[in-house]
């Protein structure tokens, strides 16, 4: 398996090379995960006359210190904005700058409305374990009676500083308690009642909202790394650009993942490497199709006219494999004539949302008979 060290490099350096050969002198901007951070690529992407977006690994000190400083109280973020027009996340991003290997780059810190499934169960973990610990020292020192208050708040002293609670707000005191003292046996007719003063650990324990939202805050929070300047080809290439520019290849490496998939991958055997070439370029021919199909599609289905799914699910900005599926059982029927012609015909009349989408392509029935 090739290294992921080596792979970004490699590609840059073939991109450049079949750009050379196209006469494309233009710069261009390189879109990659977190893998793309080093110091080999950055120096490949600067000789391929080429811009960096990458995400910054949480481990890399220059993107320790832009949360660290994001998270100061005298930041000032963007105001929060979308990149879609329909319902999806919200983002606030804020801007530093710092080296890399020798390299001058921009860190954007995106903090994002949606927050990541693992990190949301992960703090959710989190937040459950304090809560039973909290409890578990709450009954232990309940039962743990002190003789005399100096032993009191020794352990007071003691148990303040081991509690660090991160989503919890606890309030830990010394009670005093006066009650009877027990005696074995029964007491003497006329005895006096001795009375004892016993000394107990009492905690206030209050869920912190405060901390929970902004520990969720900061789980929503990463580092976009970049290389391209504040004004490219005449653009302004602000911190939201640079964000825009980054979630887009994410639906770009997502139309590849029927790549992966068994179904269409699994048993294809080639003799050849050129016919490896050739597999890959029929497949990204097929994908600029599908995706030029399902685009046409989109642009006349609405909210307000929207396509009905299986299951009556209502579709407003429906996938090709959606779209496919409206046809799964268009079925043709073949009748053989008697002068040996052959008829073809639809075994049943096509529904409204079927004529529409063949409409709005600039088809009709007549493509099936």
């Amino acid at each position: 398996m090739r290294c992921l060290k080596t792979w970004n490099p490699e590609v840059l350096s073939r991109v450049h090379e079949q750009l050379k050969q196209a006469k494309i002198e233009d710069e261009w901007i390189y879109v990659a995960d977190s893998a793309a951070m080093t110091k080999e690529t950055l120096a490949q992407t600067k000789a391929a006359n080429a811009f960096l977006i990458t995400r910054g690994p949480s481990s890399l000190r220059i993107v320790k210190t832009a949360l660290a400083e994001a998270d100061a109280e005298d930041t000032t973020w963007s105001d929060p904005f979308t990149l879609a027009e329909r319902k999806g996340a919200t983002y606030r991003v804020w801007e530093t700058a710092s080296t890399y290997e020798g390299h001058p780059v921009r860190l954007i810190v995106v903090e994002s409305s949606a927050l990541d499934q693992r990190k949301g169960k992960t703090l959710e973990k989190e937040r459950t374990k304090e809560a039973e610990l909290l409890r578990e020292e709450q009954a232990r020192w309940e039962r743990h009676p002190f003789s005399c208050r100096e032993d009191a708040e020794q352990a007071l002293a003691s148990l303040k500083a081991s509690l660090r609670p991160r989503f919890h707000r606890v309030e830990a005191a010394v009670e005093e308690i006066v009650r009877l003292k027990k005696r074995r046996g029964r007491p003497k007719k006329g005895a006096e009642p001795e009375v004892e003063t016993l000394y107990f650990l009492h905690l206030d324990v209050e869920f912190d909202q405060d901390a929970w939202e902004q520990a969720r805050r900061k789980a929503s929070r990463f580092v976009l790394v970049t290389t391209v300047p504040k004004e490219w080809k005449g653009q302004p290439m602000n911190a939201q650009e640079i964000l825009k520019l980054y979630k887009g290849q994410i639906s770009v490496e997502m139309n590849f993942a029927f790549l992966k998939d068994p179904f269409f991958t699994d048993e294809i055997y080639v003799k050849k490497p050129e016919r490896v070439a050739v597999l890959g370029y029929l497949f990204l021919l097929a994908l600029a199709i599908y995706r030029v199909f399902q685009r046409r599609v989109r642009q006349f289905i609405t909210p307000e006219h929207p396509l009905k799914g299986p299951g009556g699910r209502k579709l407003t900005r429906p996938t090709g494999q959606a779209i496919f599926q409206l046809f799964q059982y268009v079925n043709v029927v073949l009748f053989k004539l008697p002068d040996g012609r052959i008829q073809r015909s639809l075994d049943r009349s096509l529904t409204p949302d079927q004529r529409r989408i063949l409409q709005g392509l600039g088809m009709d029935e007549s493509i099936y008979v």
